[in-house]
């Protein structure tokens, strides 16, 4: 299932059943209860510095709440990493994408960074190109980022060791909230730097530096679930993405509206906007990168949407 599927899938679970706000949040699979960290609430508001790692532009747009809350409503220092360009995507803007589409969506990013007050480091790893169907296998595409870009974990390891995030958000390793294995790759490497961040390692230049709190943005939303094509880790805690933050906006509006820079992707945002309405809830998994290991290169049998 390509984003665009799970975006039309929100919207018509929401519109067939006619139910409150809380229904794509309702009904959520298993908790795994996890002692010893508060919630990411409490740290947040304690002003902990939180680093994003995704790999496209617009990802942000899954995950935008918490931002918006540390970010715009508290003034925490924000820190995006992303590994593409995006230039597999579509360009739906009505004039063109000039020079090329890797660009606009750099631009675009940078405008979503700002709107969000975060730091921006944006790397040119390939992106797959639409349709979904034709994607690589995963490994296959770590594989090539690592031959045209050097390793991405110690591109993420250097942010970590200059920004030094006590809250590292990323997708779950294992379907990357919508399938897509760019976002499970983005996860991987990320976990990975974590580990090479702490270590006193030549690849990763600055002093080690270990992450206190990582965090999996993990799709737990009840039609997902009946589909059987939710991540299958369970989640540790919620973030109630329907709180205040600023300018008579709830945390969710907020992120919603910043999707609006996005105009290469008009389709897929202006449906994130109208999904946004329906959720309660960002589910997450709090995870030990050091005793959770997923390897970027775990072979899988096919490519497309894993």
């Amino acid at each position: 299932m390509n984003r665009r599927e799970f975006l039309k899938l929100s919207l018509g679970a929401a519109a067939g059943t006619a139910l409150s706000s809380s229904l794509l949040s309702a009904c959520a699979s298993h908790q795994l209860l996890r002692d010893g960290a508060p919630p990411i609430d409490e740290l947040i508001e304690k002003h902990a510095r939180v680093m994003w790692v995704a790999a496209h532009p617009d990802d942000e747009s899954l995950a935008g709440a918490i931002m918006a809350k540390a970010g715009p409503r508290l003034g925490n220092a924000l820190y995006m990493h992303v590994l593409t360009h995006g230039e597999g995507g579509d360009c739906l803007i009505p004039e063109g994408c000039h020079p090329d589409v890797a660009t606009v969506r750099g631009e675009e990013l940078k405008q979503v960074a700002k709107l969000y007050g975060a730091t921006l480091e944006h790397d040119f790893y390939w992106n797959a190109p639409l349709p979904t169907e034709t994607f690589p296998p995963r490994q296959k595409i770590a594989e090539r980022w690592v031959k045209d870009g050097g390793d991405p974990a110690a591109k993420i390891a250097k942010s970590i060791r200059t920004f030094k995030p006590d809250i590292l958000l990323t997708f779950s390793p294992i379907r990357g909230f919508t399938g897509h294995p760019e976002h499970q790759l983005a996860s991987r490497f990320a976990t990975a730097a974590v580990r090479l961040a702490a270590k006193t390692d030549p690849a990763a230049p600055g002093e080690p530096y270990k992450v206190p709190y990582t965090y999996y943005c993990v799709n737990k939303y009840w039609i997902y679930r009946l589909l059987g094509i939710s991540d299958p880790l369970p989640y540790t805690e919620k973030f109630n993405a329907r709180q205040p933050c600023i300018d008579d906006l709830l945390c969710i509006d907020v992120a919603a509206e910043f999707t609006r820079p996005h105009r290469t992707q008009a389709n897929d945002m202006g449906a994130v906007r109208k999904v946004a309405k329906f959720i309660q809830f960002i589910y997450l998994r709090r995870t030990d990168p050091f005793t959770e290991i997923y390897d970027p290169f775990e072979p899988v049998e096919h490519g497309g949407m894993v």
